[in-house]
């Protein structure tokens, strides 16, 4: 990081946050100057989108039984995302509460506008703030891009992303009013992406793909954004998680030898449950990725290499440029004209 061009920030419970935008696009934080911050969510409100899948649900328990009180909605569709269940998000939520602790379930549409404004404006007015969201809701048509339809795309994008940028402004627009009388307190949103919009892979439909990577670009924008207003912005990509999602396309990768039971939700749940920490409140504009005992750290869409020119590129030029770039033309051949690698 360049110091020269940071800022430093020092909030009112002591942390000293040192900010800037690296060259790879994405904000940054330096460590909290506090060494021990709690890691237990009691007093907290925590608000999670899609509460009644499986990895919803496992969230829903982590946060609390580390104290916190959670709202859990859901409009108990079904993967494809055709039909609604009203009730099942209330039936969740009444035995995850006998479980784990204060959790109330609600069902919500999370592709309607109207209803989510007045889920988070209840929810803002009832209790005066949201400490942390999380959204996890989302369906699946696994389809080639030769079978997707109109329908199918629409369908996928608004359960992910559209759904996803729908609680974000409805939550940010409350954060950015209330800033000054939080006090300095950190609010957090939490998305989740997937791999398949950060890498691709062919077997979870085109619909997904780009919906999950509209949310890992969201969650870096909106980290920019709301930095200045005390809201920490990350997304977590939660891979080979065995639930009715994996289920459905069979994908799910079981690894029989192993005592960690890595298809659990509950991984993915325990990453989610810390960023929603005061301990993590220093970590902003990253996407994580969890599966099983792994945690990884994603990097943004980054240049890896560039070839630049003091002139227009020729045809004979790119054709040399593009197999240097990628590797592929290791003997040397000049490149008419002034250029440089880097």
């Amino acid at each position: 990081m360049n110091l020269a061009q940071a800022k430093t920030h020092r909030n009112q419970r002591g942390h000293v946050l040192v900010s800037s935008v690296s060259s790879r696009g994405y904000t940054t934080l330096g460590a909290s100057a506090r060494a021990e911050v709690p890691l237990d969510l009691t007093g907290r409100l925590v608000l999670v989108t899609g509460g009644a899948g499986d990895i919803g649900s496992a969230v829903v328990a982590a946060c609390a039984a580390r104290g916190a009180k959670v709202v859990m909605v859901d409009n108990g569709t079904s993967v494809e995302g055709h039909g609604e269940d009203p009730e099942l998000v209330v039936r969740r939520a009444k035995a995850l509460s006998e479980e784990y602790g204060s959790v109330e379930g609600r069902h919500c549409d999370v592709t309607d506008p109207d209803q989510v404004e007045a889920l988070v404006g209840g929810l803002f007015d009832e209790h005066g703030n949201i400490d942390v969201v999380v959204t996890a809701a989302g369906t699946l048509r696994v389809k080639p891009i030769w079978e997707t339809t109109v329908d199918d795309w629409h369908s996928v994008m608004a359960s992910h992303s559209t759904h996803t940028f729908l609680v974000t402004a409805a939550a940010c627009r409350r954060w950015r009013a209330n800033c000054l009388t939080r006090n300095g307190a950190w609010s957090s949103l939490i998305n989740f992406t997937a791999a398949t919009g950060l890498v691709g892979r062919p077997d979870l439909g085109v619909g997904h793909s780009a919906a999950k990577a509209a949310i890992a670009g969201l969650t870096l924008e909106v980290a920019h954004e709301m930095f200045q207003y005390n809201v920490a912005v990350n997304a977590v990509a939660a891979a080979n998680v065995q639930g009715r999602m994996m289920d459905h396309v069979g994908a799910y990768v079981a690894d029989p030898g192993s005592e960690l039971d890595p298809g659990s939700p509950k991984h993915a749940a325990n990453l989610v449950s810390y960023l929603a920490s005061d301990d993590a409140s220093w970590i902003t504009g990253q996407v994580f990725r969890v599966m099983g005992g792994l945690v990884g750290w994603y990097h943004p869409w980054h240049v890896q290499a560039s070839l630049e020119k003091q002139s227009t590129w020729t045809l004979e030029d790119l054709r040399l440029g593009m197999r240097r770039l990628l590797g592929v033309y290791p003997e040397y051949k000049a490149i008419q004209g002034k250029h440089r690698e880097f």
